[in-house]
């Protein structure tokens, strides 16, 4: 009498063994990243110059854009180091954007005139925001306890429809478990951009901008 058929195959082909393990690798949760979208209030940036009559500043409210770091990055203000880092970089991807438009003149004198100039120095029309794409963020350790963590970063900037490549310092600080606030400051020739400074005539005299400017900022995010 013969035994029966044993009801499973003593062996897997080797096709199916590896559609198997395909679909089991898709059922594995994916590596969470972390989001932070720019929130619409805390935000700061500046615009410093100088000029042949007195130095000159510009002044904004509105960054928007996101950070997201990769799986396993953590920034915990107790830790002398940041989680998740590869070597001394941190996994990371982000945008900035600043609305020309939305930055204005501090001058107590014509300021609409100033705004003015700016927007068409800056070729608003065509290019209405200036732009940051993170390329590479690198952490600055060690970290001390309770003070805000350091990195450099580099990048792409679009000022005026021109992109540079530019590396500056930032600082980030954790106002609470969800809240980052980027703060930093980027020197930018205006030159480099194809933007002449501005020359505007004011009563007897020319005001002859120089080209040398700097973006300050406060960016507030928080995790989505």
């Amino acid at each position: 009498m013969k035994s029966p058929a044993p009801l499973y195959p003593k062996t897997v082909p080797f096709g199916a063994a590896i559609a198997l393990l395909f679909w089991a690798l898709l059922a594995l949760p994916a590596a969470a990243q972390t989001h932070y979208a720019s929130q619409p209030k805390g935000c700061d940036v500046k615009i410093n110059g100088t000029s042949s009559l007195h130095d000159w500043e510009m002044e904004g409210a509105v960054i928007g854009g996101f950070i997201e770091f990769g799986a396993g990055v953590q920034l915990d203000p107790a830790q002398t180091t940041v989680a998740g880092l590869q070597g001394d970089k941190v996994p990371a991807k982000a945008h900035v954007l600043i609305p020309v438009r939305s930055v204005h003149s501090k001058a107590d004198h014509m300021p609409d005139v100033m705004d003015h100039l700016m927007q068409e120095a800056l070729k608003e029309p065509q290019s209405p925001r200036i732009e940051f794409t993170l390329k590479e963020m690198t952490f600055k350790g060690p970290h001390a306890a309770g003070a805000p963590f350091n990195f450099d970063v580099n990048g792409d900037l679009v000022i005026a429809g021109a992109t540079n490549s530019v590396t500056f310092p930032i600082t980030i600080e954790c106002p609470d478990a969800d809240t980052l606030k980027i703060t930093g400051t980027v020197p930018v020739k205006m030159t480099d951009y194809g933007v002449t400074p501005p020359a505007p005539s004011f009563g007897l005299g020319l005001m002859k901008t120089g080209a040398d400017v700097k973006i300050i900022f406060d960016w507030v995010l928080r995790k989505k």
